[in-house]
C-alpha cells in the first residue's frame, strides 16, 4: 500500500514490572480497509489499543494519525480522529440517546445547549449505523443491547472519526444480532473509515476483515492478507501450537443423577424440568432472553422460584437460599466475571480465597502460610498466569480472570457445577484450557450444566442439551442428534 495510513504505530515498545507488554510493534491503518488484531488473552492486543488511543505512554516507538504524531491524551487522540468502541458499553442509560450521543460536545452559545442542532447532529450521525428509527429523545436504557452498541458507534460518528477501534464488539451480542454489527462495519469500510478489529471470535476475521495481523507475547508475528489465512494456521500462529479443537471433548463413565429440578416457576422461567447425572455436562440452548441464567439463578438459589423443587444427590434443597445451594454442593460460576464473579481490586490470592475460608482458617482466623500454599497449588493447576498473587486480580487477562473464578469453585468440589457463558472474552486457548478444567470436574463426578451465546460452543462441550424458549424447555437432545439448526429452529420457533 503507497497511501497515506490513517494512522499507525511505529517501534512502538512498553514495558510493565515484570511483563513486557508490547515490544517494537508497528502497524498500519488505512482508509476503507479492516485490519484484524489476533492473539490470545495477554498477547498485548489491549495494551497496544490502549497506546494508540492515547491512555498509554509508550516507553519507545511513535503513534501518528494523518502522518503527525500525537501525545499520550485521549482527548488529543479523538480530536486527531480515532475513536474507541469498548468490549463494556460506556454510555449512561438514564441519560436521552442525544444527550449520550454528544457528552461532552454537545452544540451550545454561551451555555445555551441548541437542542435542535443535538437532534439534527444525533440523527445524522445515527443513520449511519441503522438506528434512524430511534427517537434522539428517548432514554439509552430503552435500547437494546445491539442498539446500545450501535450508538458507542455513532457517538464515534459524530466526533468525526477517520479510525474506528473495536474491541471485543460481538463479546455480549447474541448471535442474532452480530450480523446486524457485520453489516455496520461493511458500510462504514465502504465510506472509507479505518478500522481495527479486535476479537476472538475468529470466523468474524474471515467475514469482515482485509487482513490480520498476529500478535503473540507483545511481538507481531506477521501480517498477511486474509486470503492467506485459514483458521488452522491462525490458531497455530496465535499459540505457537496447534490446536485440534478449542472444545476439547472426552468422553466419560456416567454416574447417579446429581441434579433433579421439577416444576421450576420464576420470571422468565416457566414450569422448567431437568436432571444431570454424575460426570455429565448438559448444555442450555437459547436465544436471548430464552430464560437460561434465570434458570441457572433460581437453581443456584440466587432467585427464589414461585414454585418447584431441587434436589441433589436426591436429598432436598431449599430454594431461594444461596447459603442452602453452596451446602448441598451448587456453585454458580456468573456470565459477567467483573461484576459479580470477582473483586477487581482485590488480589488473585483474596479472590480465590472468597468463599473457601473453611478450608485454611482456625477459629476465625486465616493461617496465611497454609492460604499462600493452596493459593499457589491452585494456580499451578488452573495455569493461571500471574507474576503476583498479590496483586490485583484486575490486572490479569479475561482468560486468566477466568481461571480464578474456576480455580475458586473447583476447591470447594461441588457436586453440581453451573456455568453461564464461561468463556465471554476469551481466548481460543484459554477456552480449551478452560473446558479441560471443567471437564476434569466432570471425571471427578461432579455434574455440570454450561450455557453460552455460542451455541456452537455448548454442543461442543455437552453429551446432551435442553432447548429454552421463551423461559420454558422445549427439547431435550442427545450428542449423537445433536444438529445445530435444529436446535436454533426449535430454540426460535418452540
Amino acid at each position: 500500500m503507497t497511501e497515506q495510513p490513517l494512522a499507525r504505530l511505529i517501534g512502538v515498545s512498553k514495558h510493565y514490572p515484570g511483563v513486557r507488554a508490547l515490544t517494537d510493534v508497528s502497524l498500519e491503518i488505512h482508509a476503507g480497509r479492516v485490519l484484524a488484531l489476533a492473539g490470545e488473552n495477554g498477547a498485548g492486543k489491549s495494551t497496544l489499543i490502549k497506546s494508540l488511543a492515547g491512555a498509554v505512554r509508550p516507553d519507545e516507538g511513535v503513534v501518528e494519525v494523518g502522518g503527525s504524531p500525537v501525545p499520550a491524551d485521549p482527548g488529543e487522540v479523538i480530536r486527531a480522529g480515532v475513536s474507541v468502541i469498548y468490549q463494556e458499553l460506556t454510555d449512561i442509560p438514564d441519560m436521552s440517546v442525544a444527550d449520550n450521543l454528544l457528552l461532552g460536545a454537545m452544540p451550545s452559545t454561551v451555555g445555551v445547549v441548541h437542542r435542535s442542532r443535538a437532534e439534527h447532529v444525533s440523527r445524522k450521525a445515527m443513520a449511519r449505523v441503522g438506528l434512524a428509527h430511534i427517537d434522539p429523545r428517548r432514554p439509552v436504557s430503552s435500547l437494546t443491547l445491539s442498539e446500545r452498541q450501535l450508538l458507542e458507534i455513532a457517538r464515534c460518528l459524530a466526533r468525526d472519526a477517520k479510525v474506528l477501534v473495536f474491541d471485543e464488539p460481538t463479546s455480549s451480542l447474541p448471535e442474532s444480532e452480530v450480523e446486524i454489527l457485520m453489516r455496520v462495519i461493511a458500510g462504514l469500510k465502504a465510506d472509507g473509515l479505518g478500522i481495527l478489529y479486535v476479537s476472538h471470535h475468529l470466523d468474524e476475521f474471515f467475514e469482515i476483515a482485509d487482513d490480520i495481523l498476529v500478535l503473540r507475547d507483545g511481538h507481531v508475528v506477521e501480517q498477511r492478507p486474509t486470503s492467506e489465512w485459514d483458521e488452522q494456521q491462525l490458531v497455530r500462529a496465535m499459540l505457537a501450537r496447534d490446536l485440534g479443537r478449542a472444545y476439547p471433548f472426552r468422553d466419560r463413565e456416567l454416574g447417579e443423577e446429581v441434579l433433579r429440578a421439577e416444576g421450576l416457576n420464576a420470571p422468565r422461567v416457566k414450569d422448567s424440568r431437568l436432571h444431570v447425572r454424575s460426570g455429565e455436562v448438559v448444555g442450555l440452548i437459547g436465544l436471548a432472553g430464552a430464560g437460561r441464567t434465570e434458570l441457572m439463578r433460581v437453581i443456584a438459589g440466587v432467585d427464589r422460584p414461585d414454585s418447584g423443587s431441587v434436589t441433589v444427590d436426591g436429598v432436598p434443597v431449599r430454594t431461594g437460599s444461596i447459603a442452602a445451594a453452596r451446602g448441598a454442593g451448587i456453585a454458580y460460576v456468573t456470565e459477567d466475571r467483573k461484576q459479580s464473579g470477582l473483586v477487581l481490586e482485590g488480589s488473585v490470592r483474596d479472590n480465590m480465597a472468597f468463599g473457601n475460608y473453611g478450608l485454611f482458617s482456625r477459629f476465625g482466623w486465616i493461617r496465611q502460610t497454609k492460604l499462600a500454599r493452596l493459593c499457589k497449588k491452585w494456580i499451578a493447576e488452573f495455569e493461571v498466569k500471574t507474576a503476583d498473587t498479590t496483586g490485583a486480580v484486575g490486572r490479569l487477562s479475561g482468560g486468566n480472570q477466568q481461571k480464578v473464578v474456576l480455580a475458586r469453585y473447583a476447591a470447594t468440589e461441588p457436586r453440581l457445577i453451573l456455568l453461564d457463558d464461561p468463556t465471554r472474552g476469551v481466548d481460543v486457548g484459554s477456552k480449551a484450557a478452560i473446558y479441560d478444567k471443567v471437564f476434569e470436574l466432570a471425571e471427578g463426578g461432579a455434574g455440570v450444566v454450561v450455557t453460552s451465546s455460542d451455541t456452537d460452543e455448548v454442543l461442543a462441550v455437552s453429551d446432551r442439551a435442553y432447548v429454552l424458549r421463551s423461559g420454558r424447555i422445549v427439547g431435550e437432545i442427545e450428542r449423537a442428534s445433536f444438529d445445530r439448526e435444529a436446535a436454533l429452529h426449535l430454540a426460535s420457533l418452540g
